[in-house]
């Protein structure tokens, strides 16, 4: 912390020690503080550190609360430095390119990060990852287990999943030799439901082909509205159930594979 006087009297305060220590170099000696340091206090050049402020003040036996004083804190220095130094930049116009360049070091860094994890340590880089996404994701709609998911339909599926005494994780991580995921739902670690209400013949390929990879070592269900077959029918019919109502007489299975 430093201590901020009025305009002219810290000068005052670190002459009156001076002149009771008998010079500066005594003053020094008496307080132990450096002879360089006395003459920028004496001309204000610097402000006291509290720590000296006292030190000071009881070398001249004044009580410091009768001093009207201003603390700031350690960095103030730092904060008006790094201000002067934005004004000067800006004024110069190298403010913008010195920012662009800040940016594509930070994104360099970045970048690095996430190769090393990938490579290093996979499990550990997709968990915080899927923790980034649910953070910013929007689950908003509760399941009558209490937990979250992203949308209407996932909580209806949830929900009859509950309503059957069937067990699940929802969006757990699961590991295809390489690759991983994190489907919707997984009972036992041996059946996986995947359930989407997005219209559109991209999201059904891309479902597809992650849906063939999760086969390799799950039994695999996808549950879609009825209405949506048209969009859908890329996909197995062996995987896909239509609606909500045929979904939940297959769920009564479960039991009886787990």
């Amino acid at each position: 912390m430093f201590v901020k006087l009025i305009r002219g009297e810290q000068t005052k305060l670190i002459k009156a020690a001076i002149e009771k220590a008998g010079s500066e170099k005594n003053f020094s000696k008496l307080l132990d503080i450096p002879e360089g340091s006395v003459y920028h206090y004496k001309l204000e050049k610097r402000l006291l550190p509290l720590k000296r402020f006292k030190k000071i003040t009881a070398f001249l036996k004044i009580n410091k609360e009768s001093i009207e004083i201003k603390e700031l804190p350690s960095n103030w220095g730092q904060r008006i430095g790094g201000k002067k130094c934005v004004i000067s930049k800006k004024k110069k116009g190298t403010f913008n390119i010195d920012m662009k360049r800040l940016q594509q070091i930070q994104s360099e860094k970045l970048k690095k990060w996430h190769r090393h994890m990938r490579l290093n340590n996979p499990e550990k880089y997709y968990e915080l990852q899927y923790s980034r996404f649910k953070k910013i994701g929007g689950y908003k709609y509760r399941t009558k287990r209490g937990g979250l998911v992203r949308n209407k339909f996932e909580k209806d599926v949830a929900d009859i999943l509950e309503r059957m005494g069937v067990k699940y994780q929802y969006e757990p991580l699961v590991k295809i030799n390489k690759n991983f995921y994190f489907p919707d739902f997984l009972i036992n670690n041996s059946i996986i439901i995947e359930c989407t209400a997005w219209k559109g013949v991209q999201k059904a390929y891309k479902l597809k082909n992650k849906i063939e990879d999760l086969k390799k070592e799950y039994c695999v269900f996808v549950v879609i509205p009825k209405n949506l077959y048209s969009y859908y029918k890329v996909i197995n019919n062996d995987c896909l159930i239509l609606g909500l109502d045929n979904f939940a007489s297959v769920a009564q299975t479960f039991h009886k594979t787990i």
